[in-house]
């Protein structure tokens, strides 16, 4: 064997090792506490991935703030990546809602995005909801086929691409990760056609990459969507009183944290969920309780990236102790 290519192998090796195990040899890197400081972490904001026409058929751009750590610090060369969307009912909230999970996430090793999508709905059009969610994940997958594209830049691994958020960003993350084009035909068919197809928001890119786990806080999705393909590894928080969107199973929202939870433990599919006895849909709202979420959330995708995820199921909230 010639040394050119015993030089190419062994450098392939040196990637393939960066990319799992030297990250589950650092114990504190992907956990509960900060691996990288505050000013070691960079941005870039108000980043533009593509435009779309929104429901009043106005183009609007979307927008995204990505935040990791300095490529020149930071010695692993490919580095999982997270993509948060915010909530609101389809209809508020911005990205910089999700700004300080994104900067948290990024000190323990992650590349973090967080998202602008296309809000706001008809009140008269009896499909209003859907298509705000539709337009949703048509973003989504955009903002992601984007990051994809960038993975050269931002030593990003799309092989380990982790996606969550909040209500109706948790709607829009699980619905990403499994809702297909053909799924959306059987329940709305004229959706392809009125506003395109889901991979169709102005942005051509390959779609490269790879939905490993899920952040559920508070979402739910369509049981026809869910009963289909390949399961995947969701950590969940709910309140188990919420009405806006309930933990169980409902006509309006479908299935809740509760069957989703219930489902992926009978196939064998990693999860952890987080009961919030009496709670609505207003749970985990101090400062103490967003830091509670994110350290459970790395801890759990770090559980994924080394092979060691433990199912999980509680009604208290048990702090993350993966950094020990």
């Amino acid at each position: 064997m010639n040394k050119q290519k015993i030089l190419f192998l062994l450098c392939l090796a040196l990637t393939i090792f960066d990319t799992s195990a030297q990250a589950c040899n650092e114990e504190l890197r992907f956990t509960n506490t900060d691996y990288f400081s505050e000013t070691q972490i960079d941005s870039l904001i108000n980043v533009r991935y593509s435009e779309a026409k929104d429901y009043k058929g106005n183009l609007q751009d979307l927008k995204m703030d990505v935040y990791y750590p300095n490529t020149e610090i930071d010695l692993l060369n490919k580095r999982p990546f997270v993509l948060l969307i915010h909530g609101g009912g389809f209809t508020g909230g911005t990205r910089k809602r999700m700004t300080y999970h994104s900067k948290e996430l990024s000190k323990r090793g992650f590349v973090v995005a967080t998202i602008s999508y296309r809000l706001g709905f008809d009140n008269e059009d009896f499909n209003g909801v859907q298509k705000a969610a539709y337009r949703a994940q048509q973003d989504a997958n955009t903002a992601l086929r984007y990051i994809a594209s960038q993975k050269e830049k931002l030593k990003i691994d799309p092989s380990w691409i982790f996606i969550g958020g909040s209500s109706a960003g948790a709607i829009t993350s699980l619905s990403t990760s499994y809702a297909s084009q053909q799924e959306w035909n059987l329940m709305v068919p004229q959706f392809e056609s009125e506003m395109g197809p889901l991979e169709s928001t102005n942005n051509s890119l390959n779609k490269i990459f790879t939905i490993r786990g899920i952040y559920n806080f508070m979402g739910a999705i369509p049981p026809v969507v869910f009963s289909s393909g390949d399961l995947i590894p969701t950590i969940s928080f709910h309140g188990d009183l919420d009405t806006r969107v309930p933990i169980g199973k409902n006509v309006m929202t479908g299935f809740g944290s509760r069957p989703i939870h219930e489902i992926l433990t009978e196939a064998g599919i990693c999860n952890d969920l987080t009961i919030v006895p009496n709670g609505g849909h207003n749970i985990y709202w101090s400062k103490r309780d967003v830091d509670f979420r994110i350290n459970r959330v790395a801890c759990f995708f770090k559980s994924l990236i080394c092979n060691t995820c433990v199912d999980f199921i509680a009604e208290e909230s048990i702090p993350a102790t993966c950094a020990n």
